[in-house]
C-alpha cells in the first residue's frame, strides 16, 4: 500500500476512534446526569418522608392521649365544684389553710353502688385529719352499705380534702362538714338507710340531708349527750362511729360565740378537713354453718 494512502487510512481510523470515545463519554455523562437527577429526586422524597414522619411523631407527642379513666364502669365525672371562700379570717387551733382548699372538687353523674366500692370480708376506717387534730371513724357498711360506699368513694376522689366545717350546733352537739349545699354537692343524691330506731349517741356519724333521700356529701358528728334530742326525729342515716378523736370533735363544737340561748351556725374560727384517708382491713371469712 502506498504510504500516502496508508497514512490517510490510519488518520481516518484514528478520527473514527476519537469520535467513538467522544460519543461514549457523552453517553456516560448523560447517564450520570439522569442518575444524579433520579438520586436527587429520591433524596428529596426521602427527606419529605422523614420530615413528615417526624412531624407526625411530634404532633402525636404533643397531643395528649385519651385513655379510659379508672373505674370506667363506675360513676363518670361530669363537672367540678369551685372552691369556697374562707369561712373565717382565722384558722382554728393554730393551723393554716390547707392547699387542697383552693382545689375544685369533682361532680359525678350518679352515686357509686356498694358493689362498685366495697369488698367482702373487709372493714373500713376513715382517718379524718382536721385543723384541730385527727378523728378516726369506724364505718358500718353492714348497716348502711350505700352511705359507706358513697363516703369511701368521695374520700378517695379527694372530695373532702380542703373542705371546711360548715356548722356547729350546741343544742344537739353537732359538728357538720362535707361541703356546702350551695355548690351543688357531688352532683347526685343517695337514698336514706333508716330503721326508725336510730339513736344519736356521742360519737355517732350520720348523713346530713335536706329531706328524705337527699343525702350527698355532707355528714355530721355527735359530740355529746344533746345528740339524743334527734332520736325523736330519726331521719339521718347512721354510717359510722368515732373510735378516736372525739375530744377533737368536741373542741370544734365549742368554737361558737358566747351568747345566751342556742347557737347554730359556722364556727367562729375556720376548721378544715385537711385530708380523709380510708383504711381497709381484711377480716376472716365467716365459718360455714354446721349441718345437722
Amino acid at each position: 500500500m502506498p504510504s500516502k494512502s496508508r497514512d490517510r487510512h490510519l488518520a481516518k481510523n484514528a478520527e473514527r476512534r476519537r469520535q467513538e470515545r467522544t460519543r461514549a463519554k457523552r453517553s456516560k455523562q448523560a447517564a450520570l446526569g439522569v442518575g444524579g437527577v433520579i438520586a436527587a429526586v429520591l433524596l428529596i422524597l426521602l427527606g419529605i418522608g422523614i420530615l413528615t414522619r417526624n412531624s407526625d411523631q411530634q404532633q402525636a407527642a404533643a397531643t395528649p392521649s385519651v385513655s379510659t379513666p379508672p373505674g370506667a364502669s363506675g360513676p363518670t365525672q361530669t363537672g367540678i365544684v369551685s372552691p369556697q371562700a374562707n369561712p373565717a379570717p382565722k384558722v382554728a387551733c393554730g393551723a393554716e389553710v390547707p392547699a387542697a382548699a383552693s382545689e375544685p372538687k369533682p361532680q359525678f353523674d350518679r352515686a357509686p353502688t356498694p358493689d362498685e366500692v366495697l369488698k367482702k370480708n373487709t372493714t373500713y376506717t376513715a382517718v379524718v385529719q382536721t385543723s384541730c387534730g385527727t378523728i378516726t371513724i369506724e364505718l358500718d357498711d353492714k348497716a348502711s352499705p350505700q352511705s359507706v360506699a358513697n363516703f369511701v368513694f368521695l374520700a378517695e376522689q379527694g372530695y373532702y380534702d380542703g373542705q371546711f366545717v360548715t356548722r356547729v350546733v350546741d343544742s344537739i352537739d353537732v359538728v357538720q362538714a362535707g361541703g356546702s349545699t350551695e355548690t351543688g354537692g357531688p352532683g347526685y343524691t343517695i337514698p336514706d338507710e333508716l330503721t326508725g330506731k336510730e339513736h344519736y349517741a356521742p360519737g355517732t356519724v350520720a348523713m346530713a340531708n335536706g329531706g328524705p333521700n337527699t343525702g350527698g356529701s355532707q355528714f355530721f358528728l355527735i359530740t355529746g349527750p344533746e345528740g339524743a334530742n334527734l332520736d325523736g326525729n330519726p331521719n339521718y342515716t347512721i354510717f359510722g362511729q368515732v373510735t378516736e378523736g372525739l375530744d377533737v370533735a368536741k373542741q370544734i363544737n365549742a368554737l361558737m360565740p358566747v351568747q345566751d340561748g342556742s347557737y347554730d351556725g359556722p364556727p367562729t374560727e375556720a376548721v378544715y378537713i385537711e385530708q380523709v384517708t380510708i383504711e381497709r382491713k381484711k377480716t376472716p371469712a365467716p365459718s360455714p354453718s354446721p349441718t345437722g
